[in-house]
């Protein structure tokens, strides 16, 4: 299995994971969206991670802002983070391997535990 080399890469690694997001129960709610502004969530999380991995400077950033607002819609619980996780990890490992998919991975968690602690902390 190949590492993640190039922007095709990213590419198939966003979309088979939300093709697997659509599918879930628990997640599918929050991605649901009109088909124009699915395509532009689609291009900027790939545009994320290129710019990650090989310092595009492709993303323009405002992560954050996006999934507060996703949060008071639908609840980004710790629960769907866990599974959000999970599932990019379990999609990353069935498509690359090496140490830029092993970046995505930890970047994913630290990101996710990161907006996990701010949008369902107790304090």
């Amino acid at each position: 299995m190949n590492d993640i080399q190039n922007r095709a890469d990213v590419e198939l690694l966003v979309n088979d994971f939300y093709e697997k997001v659509h599918k879930d129960f628990d997640l599918a709610p929050v991605f649901v969206m009109p088909e124009e502004e699915w395509e532009r969530h689609i291009t900027r999380v790939v545009n994320f991670w290129e710019n990650w991995l090989f310092q595009t400077g492709s993303y323009n950033g405002g992560m954050m802002w996006v999934h507060l607002q996703a949060n008071q819609k639908h609840g980004l619980t710790t629960e769907r983070f866990e599974r959000w996780l999970a599932l990019w990890f379990m999609t990353t490992d069935t498509l690359f391997s090496g140490p830029k998919a092993e970046f995505v991975k930890n970047k994913a968690l630290e990101i996710g535990q990161i907006m996990n602690a701010k949008m369902n902390s107790s304090t």
